[in-house]
């Protein structure tokens, strides 16, 4: 920490921290109270600059710095130099009228440098050490050097050691020089390596293109070359081919005119059976002369192997013709709907270049170019066949010489066609869903696998599956108020189809259809199973004896949980709407026995209702006639309510306790139709009545 000590008077190290005195200043008396506000603000900027102050005495205890030891010993020596200053000071006192009591306030602080404080603390340390050790590589004083610790260490006199460690740099660092220049010169002959490889490059390419272009023109003239010669062949072998098909032909129908000549010789028993079997033998022998099997397929030459040498395209022709292959029967689920796959087997002896696989359609169909493939395995796929039918296959080998006999026929089929989940036709429910599908061919050994998940799945559930399902509909449990992704695939003992379109299922509302089973024979009901119609010459046609009103009932409602449909009721002046226990009468009219519960509207100029249970009628105060009525069936608090859907009123509840399962009930006292209509989610004002 820089410190300012107190001084002598007379020091005259202190002289450069006197402040400095202007002489252009006439009074004294202002030059005066000018050095005593430049001591003050001096302090000031020695507070500011961190310096801390101290008295004289605790300044003499501390080791001077050696410049300030430099300026002490001139003066401790000569004295006349100090009496030179004084007589100095004596004159300037005479000129500004300054005395150097006046000056004492400055005269007494020193400042000292931090620097300087760590330069004289670093020579302080160092007074003495002499010696320098090149073992540990530290300087030594001499009683360092008289101890033991340093006794079998390599010990020298500092200035020595400044020397070598000298010398020891110098020559590192003319190494250093040296290897700098190798790699300088290294860099140089990379450079004219780069330059060089850059030209060959050049040239190499220039040479590669100008040959490429002669063996492109060599084979251009050489593929010309032998497209002439394969055309000729093609022309050869085309005209050799007709005339062994025209003597084909004259041996049949020489072969022909003396079997219906025989026929006739025999019948009238012209000739003996002797002559007979010696025309027949003849004419058996000449048939059998005909040149048939594999030497009569005709194979072009090898143009690919031009230069191949005679005793090879000798030795190529002496290889004989592949055995017939040995066809695998159709592996269980290796089909898709539009697909086969195909396996055989060969003889180890044989040498084959190709498969030829042919399909046809069975039982009806023709060899088309489209089912006929080219392959080197020995396997292959059939592509774009029909979903759900037959194909007969069958496959040759073929070599050089020529082509095999074919293999068995086997029948391949194809995976079914993908079902399509029928969405209008699913029954949701509370806490299950009825999926419901169709397909386009049904057969006995087909069956269905249906998956499904959430919409929204949560972590670590994945695709759930159910399998082998024989009919085309499938009861699901679900978690309530929350959405399902379904989808359906058909599965035959050959594969199983493509995933069908995703389907969402919804269990947040309730969805079912009318039964037209247990429709009232003057009821019609729409094709999607929501909407019944009762007409007016229906009407007229009920035997006036029938008292029970037509009526409908819906899919049962399992026994937990709630329900909730609405019905349009606009096309209606008189109807009943309810549920219906599952063991009720179904001769007793809906709401007019104890297991049956209905709202019923009758017919009035403004309408009137009225709550009908076991012929027990209650009225109900109607604001405004409903286009809609909302029905809520729930379980678990026993309640049957009925509200207006379009305002939301509540138009009247049954409190009962439903132990057994219910069905939606909808029955028609006057023409008018009533639909079904499903929600996905249960309104909000349900929750407040």
């Amino acid at each position: 920490m820089p410190t300012v000590e107190d001084a002598p008077e007379t020091s005259p190290a202190k002289e450069d921290f006197l402040p400095e005195i202007d002489l252009h200043k006439e009074d004294v008396q202002q030059k005066m109270e000018q050095d005593v506000e430049d001591v003050e603000a001096q302090e000031d900027i020695v507070e500011e600059l961190g310096y801390e102050i101290i008295s004289e005495q605790d300044g003499k205890k501390m080791p001077e710095p050696e410049t300030h030891r430099d300026a002490e010993e001139p003066k401790q020596e000569c004295g006349q130099e100090k009496e030179e200053k004084m007589e100095m000071e004596e004159a300037e006192e005479k000129v500004f009228g300054v005395s150097p009591e006046e000056e004492v306030i400055e005269a007494d602080y020193d400042i000292i440098d931090e620097e300087e404080q760590s330069q004289a603390q670093l020579a302080a340390e160092l007074q003495g050490m002499d010696w320098f050790c090149l073992t540990c590589g530290c300087l030594l004083s001499e009683d360092d050097c008289r101890s033991g610790e340093h006794h079998d260490h390599d010990v020298t006199a500092t200035d020595q050691a400044y020397e070598e460690i000298k010398e020891k740099l110098s020559d590192w660092i003319s190494e250093l020089q040296g290897r700098s220049e190798n790699i300088e010169d290294l860099v140089s002959e990379l450079e004219l390596a780069y330059n060089s490889v850059e030209d060959q490059f050049v040239e190499s390419e220039a040479a590669m293109q100008a040959q490429n272009e002669e063996m492109m023109a060599l084979v251009m003239e050489q593929y010309n070359n032998m497209s002439v010669s394969m055309e000729e062949e093609k022309k050869a072998k085309l005209e050799q081919l007709y005339d062994q098909i025209v003597s084909f032909q004259e041996s049949i129908d020489s072969a022909k005119a003396t079997l219906e000549t025989t026929a006739r010789e025999a019948e009238t028993d012209a000739r003996s059976p002797d002559e007979i079997h010696a025309s027949l033998k003849a004419a058996l022998a000449s048939a059998m002369s005909l040149e048939l099997g594999p030497k009569g397929l005709l194979v072009f030459e090898d143009y690919a192997k031009g230069n191949t040498s005679s005793s090879n395209l000798a030795q190529r022709k002496g290889i004989p013709v592949p055995q017939r292959p040995t066809l695998q029967a159709q592996e269980p689920g290796s089909a898709t709907s539009t697909s086969v796959t195909v396996y055989w087997r060969v003889n180890s002896g044989d040498i084959i270049d190709c498969f030829q696989v042919y399909c046809m359609e069975d039982p009806l169909g023709a060899v088309s170019e489209e089912y006929r493939v080219t392959v080197k395995e020995s396997y292959c796929v059939l592509e774009e066949l029909e979903p759900d039918k037959t194909y007969k296959v069958w496959v040759m080998a073929v070599n050089y010489t020529g082509c095999s006999l074919p293999s068995e026929r086997l029948t391949f089929r194809t995976a079914p066609s993908v079902p399509a989940i029928d969405t209008e036709r699913c029954t949701v429910m509370w806490d299950s869903a009825t999926l419901r599908w169709s397909s386009r061919k049904l057969t006995p050994e087909q069956s269905y696998t249906l998956e499904y998940c959430r919409q929204y799945e949560l972590e670590g559930e994945g695709l759930r599956s159910i399998s082998a399902i024989k009919s085309c509909e499938q009861k699901v449990l679900l978690q309530p108020n929350e959405n399902y992704l379904f989808y359906i695939k058909a599965v035959n003992e050959s594969g199983a189809s493509e995933q069908s379109e995703a389907a969402l299922i919804s269990s947040k509302g309730t969805r079912f259809h009318l039964l037209k089973a247990s429709a009232h024979p003057a009821l019609e009901l729409s094709v999607d199973e929501t909407t019944v119609h009762y007409s007016q010459d229906a009407h007229e046609n009920t035997q006036p004896t029938d008292k029970q009103y037509p009526s409908i009932l819906g899919e049962l409602l399992p026994a937990h949980g709630h329900y909730y449909w609405e019905t349009v009721v606009s096309g209606s002046t008189a109807y009943r709407i309810g549920v219906a226990n599952s063991t009720a009468d179904r001769n007793s009219p809906l709401g007019e026995n104890s297991l049956s519960w209905c709202l019923q509207c009758i017919p009035t100029p403004t309408g009137r209702y009225q709550l009908l249970h076991n012929d027990i009628q209650s009225s109900v105060f109607v604001v405004e006639m409903p286009e809609r009525v909302g029905t809520l069936l729930d379980y678990q608090l026993g309640r049957l309510s009925f509200y207006n859907a379009h305002s939301g009123q509540l138009l009247g509840s049954f409190c009962q306790r439903f132990t057994q399962p219910c069905q939606p009930a909808l029955a028609l006292e006057m023409p008018g139709s009533l639909e079904v209509s499903m929600m996905q989610e249960v309104p909000e004002f349900t929750k407040d009545s």
